[in-house]
């Protein structure tokens, strides 16, 4: 698995946020994630392209800067990393099943997590309200897609139970003729299911991957391999960084990218302001938010100049042949031409770019792969 280490405009313009929480295994295949989206309320002022731009004029590093005062810790070529054993396949494949649960009917009870298939009509002064009713409307109870109480109070009922909802719209519903009513609804539970961890089987694996994988062999095979350049990566880069001296540091470009970044977490969630967006997320969980984002954007700056800083002390290169080359493939894995990647970043940057990459290759090429001692 070669790890991409994409320009700094290109990265920001074309992915969304740099700081993306998850960690992706095959198709359809991610690690637990935690989201916390308050509702949307106001429409964005700011649109991807305005943002594309805005990440095109960062103030892009010139990496050649930072070779005289960056100095590297010794031994990093040749680092020897444990090899992945059959255990830690096994928790791969755990994490995998229960973030893809599947769903099971059942009989008892509804519990919060459980899916439900339901009619409901919502009466405001008894009289049924439009927009209030629905037929077969499914909903995760706990997934917050109704009022406060909703859900809430589906919980306990059985398939094909009928439930009646006293409830009232918040103050501040964005329907102004029901924000502060009561309101009634009656709800009939027309299926039940509950999400459940599967098991890894041939149609599972065939499933996740969508056909690239069929069998729980070629899976294991699959994950044996992700998972040791998973931890290559991991062990070098992290080495590198933690060990290496910093000297000049491009502080201007993490604190604009860092501000750019804030406005588009406040654009994708429909907010017209960060101000808009940290008052619905609330000043604590925003804080917890904006440190994990700059954090990446400062540690993705630091892993470039420590690759720059090793290929120029390895003397690798890229003869003009080669670098048109890997120019080109690059841009089709991103689906743009050579002459966008241009638009975005100078010749001179992105060369620099493809010889981080070579750097790394360089790295994870030199990783010798020892067996785990014993405990």
């Amino acid at each position: 698995m070669k790890k991409k280490m994409l320009t700094a405009a290109f990265c920001a313009a074309v992915s969304m946020a740099l700081c993306a929480c998850n960690t992706t295994g095959p198709a359809g295949a991610k690690n637990p994630t935690v989201t916390v989206a308050p509702t949307a309320t106001s429409a964005p002022t700011a649109t991807p392209t305005a943002i594309e731009e805005a990440y095109a004029g960062l103030p892009i590093s010139d990496y050649e800067d930072y070779v005289a005062t960056t100095v590297l810790p010794k031994d990093y070529v040749g680092m020897e990393v444990e090899k992945i054993t059959e255990a830690d396949v096994d928790l791969y494949v755990q994490e995998v099943l229960e973030n893809n649960k599947v769903r099971q009917l059942k009989e008892g009870p509804l519990e919060l997590g459980d899916i439900a298939i339901i009619d409901y009509t919502g009466y405001v002064d008894g009289v049924a309200f439009e927009g209030g009713s629905e037929v077969g409307r499914e909903l995760e109870l706990g997934s917050g897609g109704f009022i406060e109480g909703f859900e809430e109070g589906l919980v306990g009922a059985k398939k094909g139970d009928s439930v009646t909802l006293n409830l009232t719209f918040p103050i501040d519903y964005w329907a102004p003729d029901l924000a502060g009513k009561d309101v009634v609804f009656e709800v009939k539970i027309n299926s039940a299911a509950a999400m459940v961890v599967g098991e890894l089987t041939d149609e599972f694996v065939t499933n996740l991957t969508q056909g690239d994988y069929t069998t729980v062999e070629d899976f294991r095979e699959y994950a044996t391999g992700f998972l040791t350049e998973q931890r290559k990566y991991s062990s070098i880069m992290d080495y590198l960084v933690e060990n290496a001296t910093f000297g000049k540091f491009n502080e201007e470009y993490v604190q604009e990218a860092f501000a750019l970044e804030k406005e588009y977490y406040a654009m994708m969630y429909g907010y017209d302001s960060v101000e808009a967006f940290e008052e619905a997320f609330t000043a604590e969980v925003s804080a917890v938010l904006w440190q994990m984002v700059e954090d990446e954007i400062r540690r993705y700056e630091q892993d470039r100049v420590v690759l720059y800083c090793v290929a120029k002390e390895q003397n690798l290169s890229f003869a003009d042949e080669e670098y048109t080359t890997a120019i080109e493939e690059y841009a089709a894995s991103n689906g743009v031409t050579v002459e966008e990647l241009y638009k975005l970043q100078s010749e001179e940057s992105l060369r620099q770019s493809m010889l981080m990459e070579k750097a790394l290759e360089f790295l994870l090429d030199s990783i010798v792969e020892v067996e785990k001692e014993a405990e």
